[in-house]
């Protein structure tokens, strides 16, 4: 699950997050995020944002949370080399436009700027797209980020494909957690050990279900298919059991990618946020240390 420091409300405390708090009557920034400035005006409207989305959530130290983990994510995405620019950001705009789901709420939230287009590209949608960016192109895509969760899937699917009637046992000396699974069309996947017993299980996934079928199809009862099989969570190595009906009946090991927590703080920790308001700095701090991830 991704955390960021604020969720319904909540701060959530990154415990290795530095932050560097300087007390200065002339600096109109109320924070610095790296280079990215947050003032008093970004704060206000930011508040009525998250109003919009969790009613009594309005608040200064809420509000910074928020800017504070979207500028977060943006610094870091620029340090691993990829541009945020207006150009890109108004693409990121036009995409929530065509593609919402809540146009409601996305209506609500384009009353609180008004005019102000500035003001709504940076304290809206630059956190939605730095951290959605973040996310889905660069920790999901990237065999860099989990190359030791990897190379443990490459290992056993070369291992098992030259002695697949070892599959069981070379998963589990490798420590890995082995499944039966039993896949259809219809019903999706389910654990083949309860499939017998009625109403107890649960059918995911028709969509991965019928990936997984038609890679199944490609290879022999008994064989293990030669690729890695990469999902957005992880990487799966499945063997080909047998055929019962119109089911497919696969032993299957799951290897989790890395928590996107974990590393997102990896990488933030190295950017410095420089607080300014001692008030805010203090309620801020008082709210974060008081949460736990």
């Amino acid at each position: 699950m991704r955390k960021g420091l604020f969720c319904r409300g909540v701060i959530y405390y990154a415990p290795a997050l530095i932050i560097f708090l300087f007390l200065s009557a002339c600096n109109q920034r109320t924070c610095e995020v790296g280079d990215i400035g947050i003032n008093n005006k970004d704060l206000s409207l930011r508040k009525r944002v998250s109003e919009v989305y969790y009613p009594d959530s309005g608040k200064d130290y809420v509000a910074l949370a928020q800017l504070i983990n979207g500028y977060l994510s943006e610094e870091v995405l620029k340090s691993l080399g990829h541009k945020v620019d207006n150009e890109i950001l108004e693409a990121e705009a036009k995409r929530i436009d065509e593609n919402t789901n809540a146009p409601e709420t996305l209506k609500k939230i384009k009353n609180v700027y008004g005019s102000n287009r500035r003001a709504y590209i940076k304290t809206f949608i630059r956190i939605i797209y730095a951290e959605r960016a973040l996310y889905n192109e660069v920790f999901l895509r990237s065999k860099d980020i989990h190359k030791e969760q990897y190379l443990d899937a490459e290992r056993l699917n070369k291992k098992t494909i030259l002695s697949p009637n070892s599959f069981q046992n070379i998963s589990k000396d490798m420590g890995l957690k082995i499944r039966r699974l039993k896949i259809s069309v219809k019903e999706g996947i389910m654990p083949y050990e309860r499939s017998g017993l009625k109403h107890a299980h649960t059918a995911v996934g028709i969509e991965r279900a019928e990936r997984l079928i038609n890679t199944i199809s490609m290879i022999s009862q008994g064989d293990v298919y030669p690729d890695i099989i990469e999902w957005p969570e992880g990487y799966q190595v499945i063997r080909f059991i047998k055929k019962e009906k119109e089911y497919y009946i696969i032993d299957s090991v799951s290897i989790p990618k890395r928590e996107y927590d974990e590393w997102f703080w990896e990488k933030a920790t190295k950017i410095p946020v420089r607080i300014y308001d001692s008030k805010l700095k203090e309620e801020f701090i008082k709210m974060s240390l008081g949460q736990r991830w």
